[in-house]
């Protein structure tokens, strides 16, 4: 009988490796799903819902919207969330413009009656606009005091810029863009998905929802840009600064 090859013999002591590992950090309460997710060579990464490369090259304005209740508990989490946004986009999205946070604030400031998206596309010459409207955002439920659980819901909404066509699908440049949506959707985040944190465990109110602005922002972006698997394994790790 041929003896085992060397490279089918490490392949063997990999796996053995690899499994132990996971039987100790399951003994000592960690998720064996982080070791799992690092290991994985070449693990495929999750699609968007929304179309392929729809923002690859694009000029891009975002508009963030938070409901009056939501604007009570945190004054500035409309702008927040806008900035936690544009960063995942900036990282993920290959050639992207993204008009500045400031600028857009100032054009909304100046025009508090808009309506339509379109109109900020327009002002900034944008490709395309995404709409953000923050409809709740809470880091505590009045039915469980003592307990940090973070609970939000955004609409999100894209509009794509373009030429108007004539019969023949040529673009008629010489006419005013038209937005068309690109993009309409809900999302649900939830944090900790493992469920809520006591108070008395010493993680500060304010801490809290820093962090969890950044798992709904994350989650918002994975509408427009691949994420792998294991991202969906939430950091509960608190900063204490």
């Amino acid at each position: 009988m041929r003896a085992p090859r060397p490279h089918a013999r490490t392949r063997r002591a990999a796996v053995l490796l690899v499994f132990a590992a996971v039987g100790l950090l399951s003994l000592a309460g960690c998720d064996p799903r982080t070791l799992l997710y690092f290991l994985q060579p070449n693990e495929p990464t999750i699609p968007p819902p929304c179309k392929k490369d729809a923002l690859k090259g694009k000029k891009v304005v975002v508009l963030t919207h938070a409901a009056a209740g939501t604007q009570n508990d945190f004054l500035s989490i409309d702008r927040e969330l806008t900035r936690e946004f544009n960063k995942n986009l900036k990282e993920k999205v290959k050639k992207i413009e993204i008009v500045p946070q400031d600028k857009v604030w100032t054009w909304v400031e100046g025009h508090p009656s808009w309506t339509d998206p379109a109109e900020a596309a327009t002002a900034f010459e944008a490709d395309v606009v995404i709409f953000l409207e923050l409809e709740t955002f809470q880091v505590t439920d009045p039915s469980s005091p003592g307990l940090l659980e973070g609970k939000a819901r955004t609409h999100i909404q894209a509009y794509e810029m373009d030429y108007p066509t004539n019969s023949k699908g040529k673009p008629l440049i010489d006419q005013p863009k038209e937005s068309t949506k690109l993009y309409d959707d809900y999302q649900d985040s939830t944090f900790p998905v493992r469920g809520p944190i006591p108070m008395e465990s010493g993680v500060g109110r304010s801490a809290f929802k820093n962090k969890f602005l950044q798992v709904a922002a994350a989650e918002i972006s994975w509408h427009f840009v691949e994420h792998a698997p294991g991202d969906d394994i939430q950091d509960v790790k608190f900063s204490t600064k």
